[in-house]
């Protein structure tokens, strides 16, 4: 019987260093033996990255857009992240549910509760092991 793997994230905003740190992350995680899968949100699985397009350059109402992040999320778990914690692989993600709250609650004034509702039922059953946040002045990250 394999072990459960770890789920770490990491969080930011954009220009923090998160992509740059996550490799860091990886290549210490791998030389000490663990098998290591880096992901990303919104993406992920082709499913996922084809959201991630639509996301990213689309207009769409706030609503449509916090329900495609956990639509991208759930497959993103469904594909890669469970399956992979199951083998016991340590998944490390480049973002994952608070950036929910920080985008569409915090940032575009998104109801909070909205959100969690869709938390609990997307993912009632996984939280982060680990969350790295990367928090730098707005000037840095430009």
């Amino acid at each position: 019987m394999t072990a459960r793997g770890k789920f770490l994230t990491v969080e930011g905003i954009d220009g923090a260093g998160k992509s740059t740190h996550i490799g860091f992350i990886a290549d210490f995680l791998a030389a000490r033996g663990r098998q290591v899968v880096a992901t990303r949100e919104p993406g992920g699985t082709p499913l996922g990255e084809k959201l991630r397009a639509l996301l990213l350059h689309e207009k769409m109402h706030l609503e449509t857009e916090a329900l495609l992040m956990f639509a991208s999320r759930r497959e993103h778990m469904a594909q890669v992240i469970e399956p992979n914690l199951a083998a016991g692989a340590w998944v490390l993600s480049d973002r994952f549910t608070d950036a929910s709250f920080a985008y569409q609650s915090g940032g575009r004034g998104l109801d909070r509760t909205r959100l969690e509702a869709l938390e609990a039922w997307a993912h009632p059953h996984l939280q982060p092991d680990l969350t790295l946040l990367f928090d730098v002045p707005l000037e840095v990250a430009r």
